[in-house]
């Protein structure tokens, strides 16, 4: 059964376009590429990211959980800071992009998976997360994303001066018509980011709120599909795209998600062979004045005759005014 977001009445309102992504309804474009491209580079943009897992788990039972199964030190959080790394499956490959939260008494963590929900859900309980206490939010919560060169206007409005010094990667919890929510200063666009955490029935008022404070500054709606570009514009790591296509967090960079000193987290001997064996491939940035006809996913490339690496994504970027993307190449 495909998960829907708990706000989606309110999106089909604006004319959100939909499509299913691992299990997950999700809401691509909804006043199009350049409008919603402007709305974050030049002011905010609102989008529904309530696809994402959400979980908690108390502090006393989860430190252990979480540390044995991310590749991140989850003991080294501190209080109100999160931690961005990933989950491997046994064979060492990408499976979730997290964002784990150290809140006191609770640690939060925030998934963008490549697996079906129930697939990823199975995974965590084999690995003991029902024993751990870790509860899911996705079907009673909803995850708003707030991002743009204003987006610390709207948090503002919503919580005060208090706001503007949070630092990147940090949480605290805000109240919202007199109910406790999480507000995450996180984003992957390059401009100011954050996510609003609060229950089912706070989401339409919430989401009409910072949509009415992003409106005030030209802002506006995005959909989930402006995010892969800006992502990639920014050279913000994408499970979506060069995650799903690659899968070995190696050939992708993502070594500094990793603790290598750890004894065990999942994938662990599978990731520490390969890195033993040396890196056969990597995932190099790449630019073109070629239109997407010709410079699009799959398409080899050559040097003279010889081919050298593969194309994984692309798109068009207004600011560098060309197209762009990520080529995997032999070391």
């Amino acid at each position: 059964m495909i998960r829907k977001s708990p706000i989606r009445s309110k999106l089909i309102h604006y004319n959100a376009s939909f499509e299913e992504r691992f299990g997950i309804e999700i809401p691509t474009v909804i006043t199009g590429y350049e409008s919603e491209y402007n709305n974050i580079r030049n002011s905010v943009g609102i989008t529904d990211f309530s696809f994402m897992q959400m979980y908690t788990i108390p502090e006393e039972t989860g430190l252990d959980f979480l540390d044995d199964l991310f590749s991140g030190n989850v003991a080294k959080v501190r209080f109100g800071r999160m931690l961005h790394t990933m989950l491997a499956d046994d064979d060492g490959f990408i499976i979730a992009d997290c964002y784990i939260v150290n809140n006191d008494e609770e640690f939060v963590l925030l998934c963008e998976s490549i697996k079906d929900e129930t697939e990823i859900n199975d995974f965590l309980h084999k690995k003991g997360s029902i024993e751990a206490g870790l509860k899911k939010l996705s079907d009673s919560h909803v995850l708003i994303s707030i991002d743009g060169y204003k987006a610390w206007n709207v948090v503002k409005k919503l919580f005060g001066m208090d706001v503007l010094s949070l630092p990147y990667l940090s949480m605290e919890i805000y109240q919202f018509k007199g109910t406790d929510i999480r507000l995450f200063r996180a984003g992957k666009t390059s401009e100011f980011g954050y996510l609003l955490m609060a229950p089912v029935d706070l989401g339409y008022e919430l989401f009409d709120t910072v949509l009415e404070y992003a409106k005030i500054d030209g802002g506006g709606l995005c959909g989930l599909s402006i995010h892969n570009s800006l992502r990639l514009e920014g050279r913000f790591f994408n499970i979506f795209e060069e995650g799903l296509k690659v899968k070995d967090p190696l050939a992708l960079g993502l070594q500094w998600m990793i603790d290598f000193e750890k004894d065990i987290f999942s994938g662990r001997d599978a990731i520490m062979k390969r890195r033993d064996s040396g890196l056969t491939h990597k995932i190099i940035g790449i630019r073109s004045d070629e239109g997407p006809n010709v410079f699009k996913p799959g398409a080899d490339i050559f040097h003279d005759e010889r081919n050298v690496g593969t194309i994984i994504t692309t798109c068009f970027s207004p600011l560098l005014k060309c197209m762009i993307g990520l080529a995997l190449f032999p070391v």
